[in-house]
């Protein structure tokens, strides 16, 4: 599909690949995980996502605003899991570059891509998907890519790239901001009004992301100093991504991009300043997480206001399987009163709750049923079954704002004052819409208890009194040493007690 605007304008074709693999889970993630996602057509994509808070709808947005026509080849987007399938990357890979040869010349393109991406042979799937497209369009064409904050940075990506524009927030409630600052840059690009010059650098340094929240220091005062720098008019972007350990490849960790107007002296300062200020910070990026045990008692002490707990070991978002019942174990065992979690997949007990009905209670076996890393099945006897749903609502917070999300059939359980949101689909709650698909008020809760690490930030922050990072058995938390990393490049802190500054990668 085309979208136009404006006589003559320039053409910009654009694609979306978007996945962040975690190495250590054991969900594949094959084509038909992408189906079921957002696997769009070009149609299918503006349709969908226009006028909402994605990357994409910001490109629909720029494209209205800067006058040119914007042509959608691919749209593919996965919730995070295991690595990609040598077919479905290649598959994907081949789409967008048949897509371009297809379309013929045209003046530029916007990419967006995830940046943490792991294929079952290869560790740097973005870098080689754009070396494709630089090879495509040819060297002359502006290429401008969006990526996430966590991404895993590589040289390729910076080399094959015209620009690199990384999202500034962290939950990402700015994405459509950096799909319309891509798509303005790209209309300056194509006019040759500016000439871009980057640099990356990459300190020894590969934080769990607990603590990469953007309103709040280390990542706080590291985005300050970009938004400062980026008051140069001579700067054309600064980027700081805080990287995905688990996807275990040789980039993962921190990264600066800096991308000037011809000044590449300036660039490097830029980055040097910022990365350097990362070292510096890079305790506060360790620690904030207690034990599943101690939060819920915490959450259940004297107090005023909404307590929201939050199991960052298991986290969809990350690549967890989302069916660690441990938490939901903890608050039933103890009585927690006033409370409701979301959630578990878990379509098995999905399936046993339609057939039982609303208002009707049965045993179930929940969770724990995709591997022993994230606890064992957690016997719920005598659940009362209050509510059943589709499982599709439209986020109404700040973060994808507008998407509508598909978590399949849901139902409402409830033991003791506990209710329990289990769905057929894995899901990291960032949206207050969730609970009250399934007649839940979360305002009106003491205790929420969550799957996630930091987009639930976005929602649930402004409504609690308190939040509780805690960490139970999974592959997502904060304690890296329980991964064992066989690619990540060494020595890293907070790996390596021995990791130095001086051990700082700089491209170019």
């Amino acid at each position: 599909m085309l979208v136009s605007f404006g006589e003559n304008p320039m053409k910009i074709l654009t694609a979306t690949i978007s996945h962040e693999s975690n190495s250590f889970s054991n969900i594949v993630t094959d084509l038909e995980r992408f189906r079921k996602g957002r696997f769009y057509t070009g149609d299918e994509a503006v349709g969908r996502l226009k006028r909402t808070n994605t990357v994409f709808g910001g490109f629909v947005d720029a494209a209205s605003r800067q006058k040119f026509e914007l042509v959608p080849l691919v749209y593919a987007a996965a919730t995070p899991s295991g690595k990609v399938t040598r077919q479905a990357f290649g598959t994907l890979r081949d789409d967008l570059i048949s897509g371009l040869l297809k379309q013929g010349p045209a003046d530029g393109l916007l990419l967006d891509l995830h940046g943490a991406m792991v294929s079952e042979d290869c560790d740097d799937p973005e870098g080689e998907i754009l070396m494709e497209v630089r090879r495509s369009v040819g060297a002359g064409c502006p290429v401008v890519v969006v990526l996430d904050l966590h991404a895993n940075v590589s040289e390729k990506m910076r080399r094959e790239a015209t620009v690199l524009i990384g999202y500034d927030t962290y939950p990402h409630v700015d994405m459509a901001a950096r799909g319309e600052e891509a798509g303005r840059l790209i209309a300056r690009l194509v006019k040759k009004e500016v000439r871009p010059v980057s640099v990356l650098i990459k300190p020894p340094l590969m934080p769990a992301s607990q603590n990469m929240a953007t309103n709040r220091d280390p990542m706080r005062a590291l985005m300050d100093m970009a938004h400062e720098a980026e008051r140069d008019p001579r700067l054309l972007n600064v980027s700081v991504f805080g990287g995905f350990p688990p996807a275990d490849v040789p980039d993962a960790g921190i990264s600066v991009v800096t991308t000037a107007d011809q000044d590449l002296p300036l660039a490097r300062r830029t980055a040097e300043k910022i990365a350097s200020r990362a070292w510096e910070s890079r305790q506060g990026f360790l620690g904030g997480v207690v034990s599943l045990e101690k939060a819920v008692e915490e959450a259940m002490g004297e107090h005023e206001g909404l307590i929201t707990v939050v199991d960052i070991a298991d986290n969809p978002d990350s690549g967890g399987p989302g069916d660690g019942p441990e938490l939901v174990r903890i608050l039933v065992e103890k009585g927690a009163r006033n409370c409701a979690f979301c959630s578990i997949a878990d379509p098995e007990v999905v399936q046993e709750a339609v057939e039982a009905g609303v208002g009707n209670r049965l045993d179930v076996l929940l969770g724990g049923k995709t591997d022993r890393l994230h606890g064992r099945p957690f016997s719920l006897r005598q659940a009362y079954v209050k509510a059943i749903a589709d499982g599709k609502f439209t986020n109404r917070g700040p973060m994808m704002t507008g998407v509508v999300e598909d978590i399949g059939r849901t139902v409402h359980l409830v033991t003791g004052e506990v209710s329990i949101i289990v769905a057929e689909r894995r899901l990291t709650p960032i949206d207050l819409e969730v609970f009250r698909m399934m007649g839940i008020e979360p305002t009106r809760l003491s205790i929420i208890g969550l799957k996630g690490k930091g987009h639930f930030r976005a929602s649930f922050e402004p409504i609690s009194n308190k939040i509780i990072l805690a960490e139970g058995p999974g592959i997502t938390g904060s304690e890296l040493g329980r991964l064992r990393f066989t690619k990540v490049r060494r020595p890293i802190f907070p790996l390596d007690a021995e990791a130095s500054y001086d051990d700082t990668l700089r491209y170019p």
